[in-house]
């Protein structure tokens, strides 16, 4: 292990999971920053391969093309995600479910899996997860899991960089962040604003997942439609919201967001039950601070 401050920054940024991934270490030396570096890349690409709804020889292209009919067995990350998912929707009220993947293929924000036709009705409730890493589907299901890979695969790769030894790691995908070392990393916010000015959250030892409810919005008939689901009541969240939730861990973080988009102030309980908070700014008012103290912003 190789602390040494001497050594410069080594950063490196490739295209996964939608987004550009990039990963900084601190305190190593320049081959051993590579090679972690490569290690945690590897990490995140395994994610992508098993948790794609675009790849139809991902495992969730499995499940949802199978698992209505028999048993799937899936590797032990799936799994574990999987069973998270289930842990956020329970906690949520059903606000984040991963089965709105036949929502998103209707509104043109997912790409329609090939000669399947498309689930008609279900929810998270009808993923059942089994022994020996098996799921199975009470009904046919289209799961997506863009709203908690992501994140993730940032853990994973932050916890394959501490086995390097580096004083201090930073993991960002596409603005779900994890930042390991007691330094502050300074995050500047992209919420909309009048100016050109943003507030910095400083962030040290945890993880934050930003999301804007105006990206990627599409025109479905006469209707907008965005990537942000209610899964209570399967509709589209289109406040002009701006979120941003710090967790411990990334999946948290990522997780999260979805519930603060559509729920805003009403979530304060369940962020405390998963020791996070969030930061949301609406058109016209002031940031709001909500659940557990965790960061503080400039």
């Amino acid at each position: 292990m190789n602390l040494c401050s001497s050594h410069r920054p080594t950063e490196r940024a490739q295209p996964w999971l939608g987004t550009i991934v990039s990963i900084r270490v601190e305190g190593l030396a320049e081959g051993e920053a590579h090679r972690a570096i490569d290690a945690a890349f590897s990490e995140i690409a395994t994610v992508h391969r098993l948790m794609s709804f675009h790849d139809s020889a991902s495992e969730i292209s499995r499940l949802n093309c199978n698992a209505a009919r028999r048993q799937v067995e899936v590797h032990p990350w799936t799994y574990f995600v999987l069973e998270q998912a289930q842990q956020f929707s329970r906690a949520s009220e059903s606000c984040f479910d991963i089965s709105v993947g036949a929502e998103l293929v209707k509104w043109g924000m997912l790409p329609a899996p090939v000669e399947e036709s498309v689930p008609q009705s279900g929810s998270w409730r009808d993923i059942e997860l089994l022994p020996g890493s098996r799921v199975a589907f009470q009904r046919p299901l289209w799961i997506d899991l863009g709203g908690i890979a992501k994140g993730f695969a940032v853990d994973r790769a932050t916890e394959c960089l501490a086995e390097y030894g580096p004083s201090r790691s930073v993991v960002n995908a596409g603005g779900d962040i994890r930042v390991m070392g007691s330094d502050a990393e300074p995050i500047r916010l992209g919420a909309p604003s009048g100016d050109c000015s943003a507030p910095v959250l400083e962030l040290a030892d945890g993880s934050v997942a930003g999301s804007h409810s105006v990206l990627a919005r599409r025109r479905h008939r006469d209707d907008l439609r965005g990537p942000h689901i209610d899964g209570s009541h399967r509709s589209p969240v289109l406040e002009d919201r701006f979120v941003c939730v710090i967790a411990e861990q990334c999946i948290a973080a990522d997780a999260l967001t979805k519930f603060v988009m559509a729920k805003g102030a009403r979530t304060a309980e369940v962020l405390r039950k998963f020791s996070a908070s969030a930061y949301v700014k609406d058109p016209g008012k002031d940031w709001q601070h909500i659940g557990a103290e965790e960061a503080e912003m400039q």
